[in-house]
C-alpha cells in the first residue's frame, strides 16, 4: 500500500508540474499577444527547465545524454533569441541548429538510416527543405526583398528537415515503435516554424496572434518530443515503469 501511496504521489506532483509548463506556455503566448516582450525573460527560458522536471525521474535513472544536450541547446537558444540583439539571435539560431540536429541522432540511433529502406522519408524531408528554399528565394525576388545571412536560414532548416527525415525513416522501417508523438512534435514544429516565416515576410509582424500560435506550437513539440523520447528507449532498454504518462 506504501508503495502504491508513493507512486500516486509521483504521478500526481508530474502532472502539477506539467500543469504549470503549460500555464507558462500560454502566459508566452499572451506575452508575445500584447507585445510585451520584456516579461518574456520569466516564461520562454523556463520551459525546458520546467520540462526537465516533469521528467526528472527518468533523467536520473536513465541515460538521457543526448535529449539533455538538445534541451540545453534548445534552452540556450530559447534565452538568446528573446534578447532581441541581432548576434544574439543568429547565435540563438544556431543553438536550435545544434539541437535539432542532436535530437535527429537520437532517432537515427534507433534506426539506422539506408538509402534503399528510407527514401520516402528521405524525399519527403528533403521536397519539403527545397519547397522552403524556393519559396524565400522567389518571395526576395517578387518582393525585391534583400535577405541577409540566408546560408543561415538554410542551414536552420536542413536541421529541421534532418529530423523530419530521422523520425519518418523511424516510423516508415520499425513498425515495433509508436511514433504518434514523434509525428505531432515535428508537425508541430514545421508549421510552427512556416508561420513565423509568414508573420516575419509577409503580414511584417503585424497580427501578434500568429506568433502567439508559433510560440505554443514550439512549446507543444518540447513536451511531445521529449516525451516520445524518453517512451522510445524506456520500451527499448525494457523499463515500463516510468511510462505513466
Amino acid at each position: 500500500m506504501s508503495k502504491i501511496l508513493a507512486n500516486l504521489r509521483k504521478s500526481f506532483l508530474q502532472y502539477i508540474v506539467i500543469g504549470v509548463y503549460f500555464g507558462v506556455l500560454l502566459t508566452e503566448c499572451y506575452f508575445l499577444y500584447i507585445r510585451d516582450y520584456g516579461h518574456r525573460l520569466f516564461t520562454r527560458p523556463e520551459l525546458l527547465p520546467i520540462l526537465f522536471l516533469v521528467f526528472l525521474m527518468q533523467f536520473i535513472s536513465r541515460n538521457h545524454l543526448l535529449l539533455l544536450g538538445a534541451m540545453i541547446t534548445a534552452c540556450a537558444a530559447d534565452f538568446l533569441t528573446i534578447r532581441y540583439v541581432i548576434f544574439h539571435q543568429w547565435l540563438g539560431l544556431a543553438s536550435y541548429t545544434i539541437s535539432y540536429i542532436m535530437m535527429s541522432i537520437i532517432f537515427f540511433k534507433i534506426q539506422w538510416f539506408t538509402f534503399k529502406d528510407s527514401k520516402l522519408a528521405l524525399m519527403i524531408g528533403v521536397g519539403g527543405l527545397l519547397l522552403y528554399i524556393l519559396s524565400i528565394e522567389f518571395f526576395s525576388y517578387s518582393h525585391n526583398i534583400f535577405l541577409t545571412r540566408k546560408p543561415y536560414m538554410y542551414l536552420y532548416a536542413s536541421s529541421i528537415a534532418i529530423l523530419v527525415i530521422s523520425v519518418l525513416n523511424v516510423y516508415f522501417n520499425n513498425k515495433n515503435i509508436k511514433l504518434t508523438l514523434a509525428l505531432v512534435a515535428i508537425s508541430c514544429l514545421v508549421v510552427g516554424n512556416l508561420l513565423f516565416e509568414v508573420s516575419i515576410f509577409v503580414l511584417h509582424r503585424k497580427y501578434t496572434w500568429v506568433d502567439g500560435i508559433c510560440a505554443f506550437l514550439y512549446g507543444v513539440y518540447l513536451y511531445t518530443m521529449v516525451r516520445c523520447v524518453i517512451k522510445i528507449k524506456d520500451k527499448i532498454d525494457g523499463v515500463d515503469y516510468f511510462n505513466r504518462i
